[in-house]
């Protein structure tokens, strides 16, 4: 979003006043928010983390609660929560939801141990979980290839500490593969072993392998779901993946 607003910025500048004039015509106006009424204001108990939006429902996480809240927001001047759903039976907290052309609900969960494996919770678009995936330490997020049959899960793999005694998962994207009546959905792994890394790329935790510092933290799918592009955040790079092979195809450095 900063790089549009700034790509913005300098085509006003460049293109003068009547490029000005036509870009100021179009306004923004807000027509109604919604307050999931759970957040404590002081950084103790999250909510409203991150929406997703299929037709005129709205699936808002709330991080703290371990629950998806269920919106209508046929009239977005005054969106009305249908249904609070308790996912706590899954995991320790929700770091990220997505809803796919096909209406499947994906909720990605870290374990109680951040650590641990976590576990991605598929959902019916009235909130009902159907089935379940488990996938690397510490989901972060989740998103649906566009034709809906594959979630991808950016596993961030982070550490507790750092040195004697602690633990370092590897960081991992996982490709879940959606199978009608599975309740136990098939992943495969993306991790970063044996990768060659570029001058640039910041592996700097102490003691730690490439495969455990880098870590995924954002997903971008290609229009034809054959490729994605993986932001490592603390290393400062970006991985490009291969969704045919499972592979990844390069890391490059910012």
């Amino acid at each position: 979003m900063k790089h549009q607003v700034l790509s913005a910025a300098i085509a006003l500048a460049l293109c003068g006043a009547a490029q000005s004039a036509s870009v100021n015509a179009l306004g923004l106006e807000v027509l109604g928010s919604y307050d999931t009424g759970l957040a404590s204001g002081d950084g103790g108990t999250t909510a409203g983390e991150v929406v997703a939006v299929r037709g005129e429902r709205m699936y808002v996480v709330n991080a703290s609660a371990v629950s998806v809240d269920i919106v209508d927001i046929g009239n977005p001047a005054s969106p009305r929560l249908l249904k609070r759903v308790d996912l706590s039976g899954y995991g320790a907290g929700i770091n990220s939801v997505d809803v796919s052309s096909r209406n499947l609900i994906a909720v990605a969960l870290e374990a109680p141990d951040k650590t641990d494996p976590g576990t991605i919770a598929f959902l019916t678009p009235g909130g009902k979980v159907i089935r379940t995936a488990r996938v690397g330490a510490l989901p972060d997020m989740v998103t649906f290839t566009p034709d809906g049959r594959r979630p991808l899960v950016a596993n961030e793999g982070e550490p507790d500490c750092y040195g004697e005694g602690c633990t370092d998962p590897v960081g991992s994207v996982s490709v879940v593969t959606v199978v009608p009546m599975r309740p136990e959905l098939p992943v495969a792994t993306i991790g970063f072993d044996g990768i060659d890394l570029p001058a640039g790329v910041r592996v700097f935790g102490p003691g730690a392998s490439a495969a455990q510092d880098l870590e995924p933290e954002y997903i971008t799918v290609s229009a034809d779901g054959r490729s994605a592009w993986v932001s490592l955040q603390e290393n400062n790079a970006i991985a490009a993946l291969d969704l045919d092979a499972n592979e990844v195809r390069e890391v490059f450095a910012l």
